[in-house]
């Protein structure tokens, strides 16, 4: 006779839940509660390039806006998923596995391993863009801005290498998450759907028995279950167990008392410097102003030849150390269109109609941390960005280190102007404080209230896997880092709670 399966409730069905449920399904009997609204955003936004435009849209549908404020009281915006399969869906196309020495740091923490990291890998991730059931990879298409870029790189000692890493300085082309014609995501990896998913609907609270945690109550109902995993990102989850904490009674047996959340929280910073070429390159700028340029750009992509649809319109990468440590801490990208404020946060979508590209900065483990807060019905998230002196410094070495590089030969040979080039030398702090800008990789916030295997402290039954478990980013854009380490989650959660 079969045992019947234990209860498993996910709340949250984007990057980390849907990763988690598609892994132990056939073990359990799976529910995943999601408060979005929507199960998929039309077909035309699957196409890479073109999610750009959900952050521009003056109605938002499949996303909400927040703002961030800054030290100086400078309001930047952040952007959350409103659809099923969360930051996988409108966030994620630039594509790293990032450095080892930083994963191994993150894994020891679980008892898990570099080893199990390339499990999970090459299970998810393929380059063979026929595959199905993964997450697919392309490298980006290149020009004759990308190419100068590694050729100038080259002449000053960082060679050619593979960008999904970030063990050694190199440089080289980015890779997408992208088939053919359109984005991969988690929701790739769903083969079988044996899981209830359901969408629109809110977690408002734990249902206890002593410390152990027995089920969730939501808007609608209340679900008994043998375990609850929490996969709502760094908001979510730190919203949902700050809340459970203030509402603390004789039923949960004061379990999360002494168990501290939403500290450390950290993200990265953008930082642009704007270009504009003496020749056109094909960048986003001068094709934004012509109709005939958007038909050739979509009857190469539809034709099968490499294209900006491709990507986020990022195309090339450079890992540096620049202070010289040992260790890589810097990311510089080569964007092919120059803006005034990210995601036309300013009203303007680029900087000029004319030919030009960015070099996009990310430092990739910022000293940096701040503090999430309950308000009211609400909740603020303060990442602090630029606290620490240090992050400052590092940005500034930063700027001067593009700007010897757009002078070296080849790449001064497509260079008209250097936007606010004035400012960035004369007062490079004013400029990092004036433009930077939200990398929308929060991280954060629970790693310290969870044992070795994810498990809240104090409790039984209650277990976190999502974007705040990080105390530390392991590459400057986050996105396989959550889908793997909610693989390596799943895959201990099996061993550890399924019973034959």
């Amino acid at each position: 006779m079969n045992r019947k399966k234990q209860k498993v409730v996910i709340i949250g069905g984007g990057t980390a839940g849907m990763t988690i449920a598609n892994n132990i399904q056939d073990f359990f009997d799976v529910i995943v509660i999601e408060k979005s609204e929507y199960k998929k955003y039309p077909l035309w936004y699957k196409m890479p390039l073109l999610i750009g435009l959900l952050f521009r849209s003056k109605k938002l549908k499949y996303m909400s806006k927040r703002d961030f404020v800054l030290a100086d009281g400078r309001h930047i915006p952040f952007f959350e998923s409103n659809v099923l399969g969360g930051a996988s869906l409108i966030n994620g196309c630039v594509h790293m596995l990032g450095n080892k020495a930083s994963w191994s740091s993150i894994l020891k923490k679980f008892n898990l391993n570099y080893d199990d990291l390339a499990k999970s890998y090459k299970k998810i991730y393929t380059l063979d863009i026929k595959q199905n059931n993964k997450i697919n990879l392309a490298p980006a298409p290149q020009n004759i801005i990308d190419n100068a870029f590694h050729k100038s790189l080259n002449s000053i000692g960082i060679l050619s290498g593979d960008m999904n890493y970030s063990n050694k300085e190199a440089c080289g082309p980015i890779f997408n998450t992208v088939r053919k014609f359109f984005r991969t995501s988690v929701l790739s990896l769903i083969e079988k759907n044996l899981f209830e998913c359901s969408i629109g609907e809110q977690a408002e609270g734990l249902v206890f028995n002593g410390s152990q945690v027995v089920g969730v109550k939501t808007n609608r109902r209340k679900i008994l279950s043998d375990y609850v995993v929490l996969s709502g990102g760094v908001i979510g989850t730190c919203d949902f167990l700050v809340r459970e904490q203030l509402t603390i009674n004789k039923a949960n047996g004061n379990a999360l008392k002494d168990v501290v959340f939403g500290i450390d929280i950290q993200d990265h910073t953008n930082l642009r410097v704007n270009v504009l070429t003496n020749k056109n390159i094909g960048s986003l700028n001068e094709i934004s102003n012509s109709f005939y340029q958007k038909i050739a750009l979509f009857t190469k992509h539809f034709t099968g030849q490499s294209s900006l649809i491709k990507g986020t319109g990022a195309t090339s990468a450079v890992h540096l150390d620049l202070d010289k440590d040992g260790k890589i801490d810097t990311r510089i990208q080569i964007v092919q269109f120059s803006e005034t404020g990210r995601h036309g946060s300013d009203g303007n979508f680029f900087s000029s109609s004319s030919p030009g590209f960015s070099l996009s900065i990310t430092s990739i483990n910022p000293k940096s941390r701040g503090v999430f807060n309950i308000e009211g019905d609400g909740n603020s998230v303060n990442p602090k960005f630029l606290s620490e002196k240090s992050d400052i410094e590092l940005l500034k070495i930063a700027l001067e280190f593009s700007l010897k590089l757009l002078k070296s030969k080849p790449l001064n040979n497509h260079i008209h102007i250097i936007e606010d080039e004035g400012i960035i030398r004369k007062n490079p702090e004013k400029y990092i404080y004036d433009n930077i800008f939200s990398g929308h990789h929060l991280i954060g916030g629970t790693n310290n209230a969870l044992n070795s295997n994810f498990e809240v402290k104090n409790s039984k039954g209650l277990f976190v896997c999502d974007a705040s478990i990080f105390d530390r980013y392991a590459a400057s854009n986050i996105h396989s880092s959550v889908v793997l380490i909610a693989d390596m989650f799943a895959n201990k959660f099996i061993v550890n709670n399924f019973k034959k």
